[in-house]
């Protein structure tokens, strides 16, 4: 019988840490192939004059991806749940974008698209649309079991005292 991770493996791929990031891996990570084809493409997200700080909204992307694996527990608000929360989709707030996905398991998320925080704000039914993505790509690769539910500590449980 396939695991989650066997059947991730398949159609996603785990996000390895880049080379400067020295941290190391907490939490499972994978990335559908559509997010990456739309980051590449999308001239925003490495534009210098867009950039958040000293960096560009893409390298906020990357910076959040790595935050979330190697991070104990994201930040609080980093991580929300999105209405209505009966189908377990969460959007990651990074500076300057969203990205929407679903936790498959504890302490693991799946990255399936993202949108430009500006974006978001403009068209408030694209935070919808970014869900119903995600809902897609659940239940065109039958994953909809997989899904958990619930709140922040059944992603991140509290540390037992043993």
């Amino acid at each position: 019988m396939a695991t989650i991770d066997d059947v991730l493996g398949q159609i996603a791929e785990v996000y390895d840490l880049p080379a400067w990031e020295v941290r190391q891996t907490i939490n499972q990570l994978w990335v559908a192939p559509g997010f990456w084809n739309s980051f590449d493409s999308t001239n925003a997200l490495h534009d210098e004059k867009l950039a958040q700080g000293n960096r560009t909204i893409g390298e906020h992307i990357e910076q959040g991806l790595c935050d979330f694996r190697c991070s104990e527990r994201p930040g609080a608000g980093d991580l929300r749940r999105m209405l209505p929360n009966k189908h377990g989709v969460w959007k990651m707030h990074i500076p300057g974008a969203r990205i929407y996905g679903w936790c498959p398991k504890k302490r693991a998320f799946v990255a399936v698209a993202f949108a430009l925080e500006a974006d978001t704000k403009k068209d408030k039914k694209l935070n919808d649309a970014k869900r119903d993505e995600v809902l897609s790509f659940v239940k065109t690769h039958k994953l909809g079991d997989s899904v958990i539910l619930g709140d922040i500590l059944a992603i991140f449980p509290p540390k037992t005292n043993s």
